[in-house]
């Protein structure tokens, strides 16, 4: 089969792309580099041309992944056409998504490296303004009731990271996202679960 010639930084993120969706559902010692230039259909010189090894190559999709997926999740929480506790719904699924897709991998070098720890650190820190911002709208329309949103927005995303990298047993994955919207919920001060058009649909308040 002949090669398709793409830019560097494309093929790049699609080497990327594959192995994430390899590693994530067979694990990183299920999957070889020989399966990735497989499935991209480049030589293995090609692949370490761009990385250094498969542990480097692990640990540079994972966090790609975990920075496009807060990225995403940020854009949705800041679209003000949609009601603010649908959007805060609709984060919380993306990352119980998220978390259970990385699932396989917990306790891997990539994961519990001092490199991947920094970029979560830098990155939860430009999260909690934007946090903050959000509680102090919701206090504002009256769907939150917080009294430090100062406060509760490091102690949501921090706590939010902490269960990230937990291991999950399948029994808690079972309730995964009942379980965290009830306690996210409690820190807002969230008195009920539907946004307004919600109760307007089923003619009850």
């Amino acid at each position: 089969m002949s090669r398709t010639i793409k830019a560097p930084d494309e093929r790049r993120q699609e080497l990327l792309g594959i192995g994430l969706n390899l590693f994530m559902r067979k694990g990183a010692e299920g999957v070889s580099i020989k399966e990735v230039v497989q499935q991209a259909n480049v030589a293995t010189g090609l692949f370490y041309y761009y990385f250094k090894s498969k542990d480097a190559f692990l640990e540079e999709a994972i966090n790609a992944h975990i920075e496009g997926t807060i990225g995403n999740m940020l854009e949705g929480l800041q679209n003000g056409e949609i009601p603010l506790l649908q959007r805060v719904k609709s984060a919380l699924a993306a990352f119980q998504e998220h978390a259970l897709r990385l699932a396989p991998l917990m306790g891997e070098e990539a994961i519990t490296s001092l490199q991947h720890h920094v970029l979560m650190d830098n990155m939860l820190q430009r999260l909690c303004p934007i946090i903050q911002e959000i509680i102090e709208q919701g206090n504002g329309e009256g769907v939150f009731h917080v009294e430090n949103p100062a406060v509760a927005a490091p102690f949501i995303i921090h706590g939010l990271s902490g269960v990230l990298h937990e291991n999950l047993s399948d029994e808690l994955k079972d309730n995964f996202q009942k379980d965290i919207q009830t306690l996210l919920f409690m820190v807002l001060g969230v008195t009920h679960d539907r946004t307004p058009s919600e109760v307007n649909l089923d003619g009850n308040n």
